[in-house]
């Protein structure tokens, strides 16, 4: 595969990003029919078809997708040593990152949108999924995910430890006597998620699942079980990075801190190993670094 000018790339970068030639020709400060001819001269030199036309809408083709995740790749090195010639310290162009929603909605959203504030030409694209999406194939540049071992294929940051907690409303406490002992939550209407049953406190070794017949409300939305314990129905037992803003509003109070539970794995920000990070992947990881350890106090 030869390239004979990297403007042919960024004009297939350019069709596939906008799903339009006219808009990749506007970005390109071209006409249209020029990008029309980038795109047929490497569709010629590849020998395969990169989009799929029709009046309406252009889309790419499996062997496109393919294909433009190393073109990104390329263009990421190509702006990374322009801007150092430069001296530029302005980073550009898309970021694609996946999380799950308890994430999104804790801490991810708010921090993707403080790195835009001091990098405005980043395009960020957030996939709140619980799904653990492959981010070589979905082209996706980081990933910030809950757990024990990443995969071997990842590169591996550790953000903060996965503390779970308990809580209460202070309505709750004011109707029922407040657990001094692990043992004392028998007597007690519980919220936790399924994925936790096995985690156990520490000075005991009981068990959540000892206690999963106290729950009157199950679910598996973490954000449905904080609003249960917000509004005094239970004991909140979740992870306290998704409830330590209540507990400094003196919305929910923490019991049971002197007797702790286990770890429920640490939170990793991830990249593909087989993917050279770009610049602008670097800088939004040790953003994330810094910020996390300004929030959670790690």
């Amino acid at each position: 595969m030869k390239i004979r000018d990297i403007e042919d790339l960024f004009a297939f970068s350019y069709v596939f990003e906008e799903r339009s030639f006219t808009k990749a020709a506007e970005r390109l400060g071209v006409t249209k029919a020029a990008v029309a001819k980038r795109i047929a001269s490497l569709e010629l030199e590849w020998k395969t078809q990169l989009f799929r036309r029709s009046t309406r809408i252009v889309m790419p083709t499996d062997e496109g997708n393919s294909i433009y995740r190393n073109v990104q790749t390329v263009l990421d090195s190509v702006k990374d040593l322009e801007a150092s010639f430069a001296g530029s310290e302005e980073m550009e162009g898309n970021l694609r990152i996946t999380c799950a929603a308890a994430l999104a909605n804790r801490f991810v959203a708010e921090t993707l949108g403080r790195f835009q504030d001091l990098y405005p030409k980043i395009t960020i694209q957030l996939i709140v999924t619980d799904s653990l999406l492959d981010l070589v194939e979905e082209n996706i540049d980081i990933a910030i995910r809950i757990g024990k071992n990443p995969a071997a294929s990842l590169s591996a940051k550790r953000l903060f430890t996965n503390e779970i907690a308990i809580a209460a409303a202070p309505s709750y406490l004011r109707t029922h006597p407040k657990p001094e002992r692990p043992e004392d939550l028998f007597q007690h209407n519980l919220l936790f998620l399924d994925m936790h049953e096995e985690v156990s406190f520490l000075s005991t070794k009981l068990s959540l699942s000892e206690l999963k017949n106290n729950r009157r409300f199950v679910c598996n939305d973490a954000a449905s079980l904080i609003k249960q314990g917000l509004s005094g129905k239970a004991l909140l037992i979740r992870s306290i990075w998704d409830f330590q803003e209540y507990i400094h509003r003196g919305e929910l109070v923490q019991i049971l801190a002197n007797h702790p539970l286990e770890n429920f794995g640490d939170v990793w920000l991830l990249t593909p190993i087989s993917r050279v990070p770009s610049r602008k992947v670097k800088g939004l990881v040790q953003f994330f670094e810094e910020e996390t350890k300004k929030i959670f106090n790690q």
